[in-house]
């Protein structure tokens, strides 16, 4: 085991060439030119998956360049959201780990005071490797495919370039409270939604509390049922839709049929 602090890009970078498997990364914010780095050193052979928090608001202000996702999947790369995520984990080969404080950009690699540790002590990359697959395969966790990317990506560009976005105000109690709502007209979000989808979205929206309940969608049944008289499964299909609009960062999957609307 031993210390691993700024700047440790090279060492990222000698580990990812060694690896002939696969490599496993969870980091919330990313940077497109990190990406390129990493799919141009990496073996062919071994496969790339990253868990990062794919929300809009995230994708918006630069924190995760969706250029960079892109090209992970183009590439034959895994790609999933998981919007509670904080953790850094770096894992080669299920056999060598680097957990730290660093995300996988510039300042996370290069310029910011990052500090963790290396270990390629079997109990402790077993637990490692244990808890990243937990969170890959986690019933709040989706899939990012390149539909979703382009969804984004279209939905992104509706957005005026005169139209200035409220930056959330931090209160230092709550550092990270808002940071992921995103302000701007729904209209913007509605035109780039169509059918079940925008359905789900117009009753989300109409749910007071930023917070809401999968039982308050569900109030809306007998109107999706009016609306869509040949589906026959109803409160399948609001499920379905409310994993779409997470895997376009508009919804948080809270646990316990609780989401979160990412948009104000």
């Amino acid at each position: 085991m031993e210390i691993i602090k700024t700047p440790w890009k090279n060492r990222l970078l000698e580990l990812v060439h060694n690896s002939k498997k696969n490599i496993k990364i969870t980091s919330p914010f990313v940077k497109e030119n990190i990406c390129d780095e990493i799919l141009n050193i990496k073996q062919t052979n071994s496969v790339f998956e990253l868990i990062t928090s794919f929300k809009l608001m995230n994708i918006y202000s630069g924190s995760v360049d969706i250029d960079g996702l892109e090209k992970i999947i183009y590439n034959n790369g895994i790609v999933k959201n998981f919007s509670q995520l904080h953790a850094k984990i770096y894992l080669f080969d299920d056999k060598e780990v680097v957990i730290t404080s660093a995300n996988l950009t510039n300042g996370g690699l290069l310029h910011n005071f990052e500090y963790g540790i290396y270990s390629n002590d079997t109990k402790i990359v077993s637990k490692t490797v244990s808890d990243f697959n937990s969170i890959s395969k986690n019933e709040n966790t989706g899939k990012i495919k390149l539909a979703d990317i382009f969804a984004v990506k279209k939905l992104l560009a509706k957005i005026p370039k005169s139209n200035s976005i409220k930056l959330p105000k931090y209160k230092i109690e709550t550092p990270e409270k808002n940071f992921d709502i995103i302000e701007l007209d729904t209209d913007i979000i509605r035109s780039s939604l169509k059918g079940w989808k925008l359905d789900v979205f117009n009753y989300a929206q109409i749910t007071p509390n930023q917070i809401f309940t999968l039982n308050e969608i569900n109030k809306f049944e007998f109107k999706l049922k009016k609306n869509h008289p040949s589906n026959n499964n109803i409160s399948a299909k609001i499920r379905q839709q409310l994993q779409y609009l997470r895997d376009l960062g508009l919804i948080e999957f809270l646990g316990n049929g609780k989401y979160k609307k990412l948009w104000k």
